[in-house]
């Protein structure tokens, strides 16, 4: 279907319009908060009282509410995919929340219309009470404005050694003192001969046979330690930490998602410091 751009430009606009939607819905569903709570407190002058204020208290709602239901399925799915296990148990359930409730909703708008009976008489033929058809309603509002929150809040608890990490990465500070500088008088008053008996070290020329190798090996036991995660992975973990690359900025670099932070990123990389330690 690719050589149909027509269709994929319509398909960008229509996920366009469904995030668009469901950011939105946040707005209208504070605003019916709002109001509801606001009916209480005046004893139902709000929204009792007023016909105009039902009806837009109404289309809100509904609007917030379905609006968003494509755009919260697709959202289970990419935070299954990206290890999000939080969002995607949140998600997961509100996708199953809105599409029971625009079921029964559904059943019951098609069976007034079939039988041409009124909606008091079209709830009979529903196998759920409309008092609990309503407490899923209310549940799934506050589940959608705190799954619109947990949108912006990476979660993941720290691992053990983690907390140490700034330290770590600090940069060493270099400071001048006097033993310092005698220290650097004495080697550069030294003779020349004493420099000219370590030129003669031309081994260092395997040096790189012999990293290659230790980095091998040190592949192997990282892909033996680490199960769960695959020898293509480590090695690119790997391969980036020595070229420079930060631990905080490797799922940038690799265009991974943040969840293979803990996952993948931290796990190999402490597993790989430890091992570089002098046992």
């Amino acid at each position: 279907m690719k050589q149909f751009t027509t269709i994929e430009k319509l398909d960008t606009g229509i996920l366009y319009l469904l995030e668009l939607a469901s950011s939105l819905s946040v707005l209208l569903l504070a605003f019916g908060l709002i109001a509801s709570m606001s009916n209480v407190l005046t004893q139902g002058m709000l929204l009792s009282d007023s016909r105009a204020m039902q009806v837009v208290y109404a289309i809100s709602q509904s609007v917030a509410i379905d609006a968003g239901l494509g755009t919260t399925i697709i959202r289970t799915f990419r935070y299954y995919q990206e290890g999000e296990k939080i969002k995607t148990w949140l998600y997961g359930l509100l996708s199953l929340l809105l599409l029971f409730t625009a079921a029964i909703v559904s059943n019951i708008e098609a069976v007034q219309q079939a039988l041409n009976i009124t909606l008091q008489e079209a709830y009979i033929h529903v196998f759920i009470p409309s008092e609990a058809l309503i407490w899923i309603r209310s549940v799934t509002v506050v589940l959608l404005i705190v799954a619109h929150a947990m949108r912006h809040v990476q979660v993941g608890k720290p691992k053990a050694g983690e907390a140490v990490q700034p330290q770590a990465e600090q940069p060493l500070k270099l400071e001048i003192t006097p033993e310092l500088i005698a220290a650097l008088r004495e080697t550069l008053t030294q003779p020349q001969t004493t420099i000219i008996e370590e030129q003669p070290e031309t081994k260092q020329i395997e040096a790189p046979k012999e990293e290659t190798q230790s980095l091998e090996s040190v592949l192997h036991q990282l892909d033996r330690l680490l199960p769960d995660v695959s020898l293509d992975e480590i090695t690119a973990v790997v391969s980036a930490y020595n070229a420079g690359i930060h631990r905080r900025e490797m799922c940038t670099h690799h265009r991974w998602g943040g969840a293979k932070y803990t996952t993948i990123v931290k796990p190999v990389l402490d597993a790989y410091e430890q091992l570089q330690q002098p046992t």
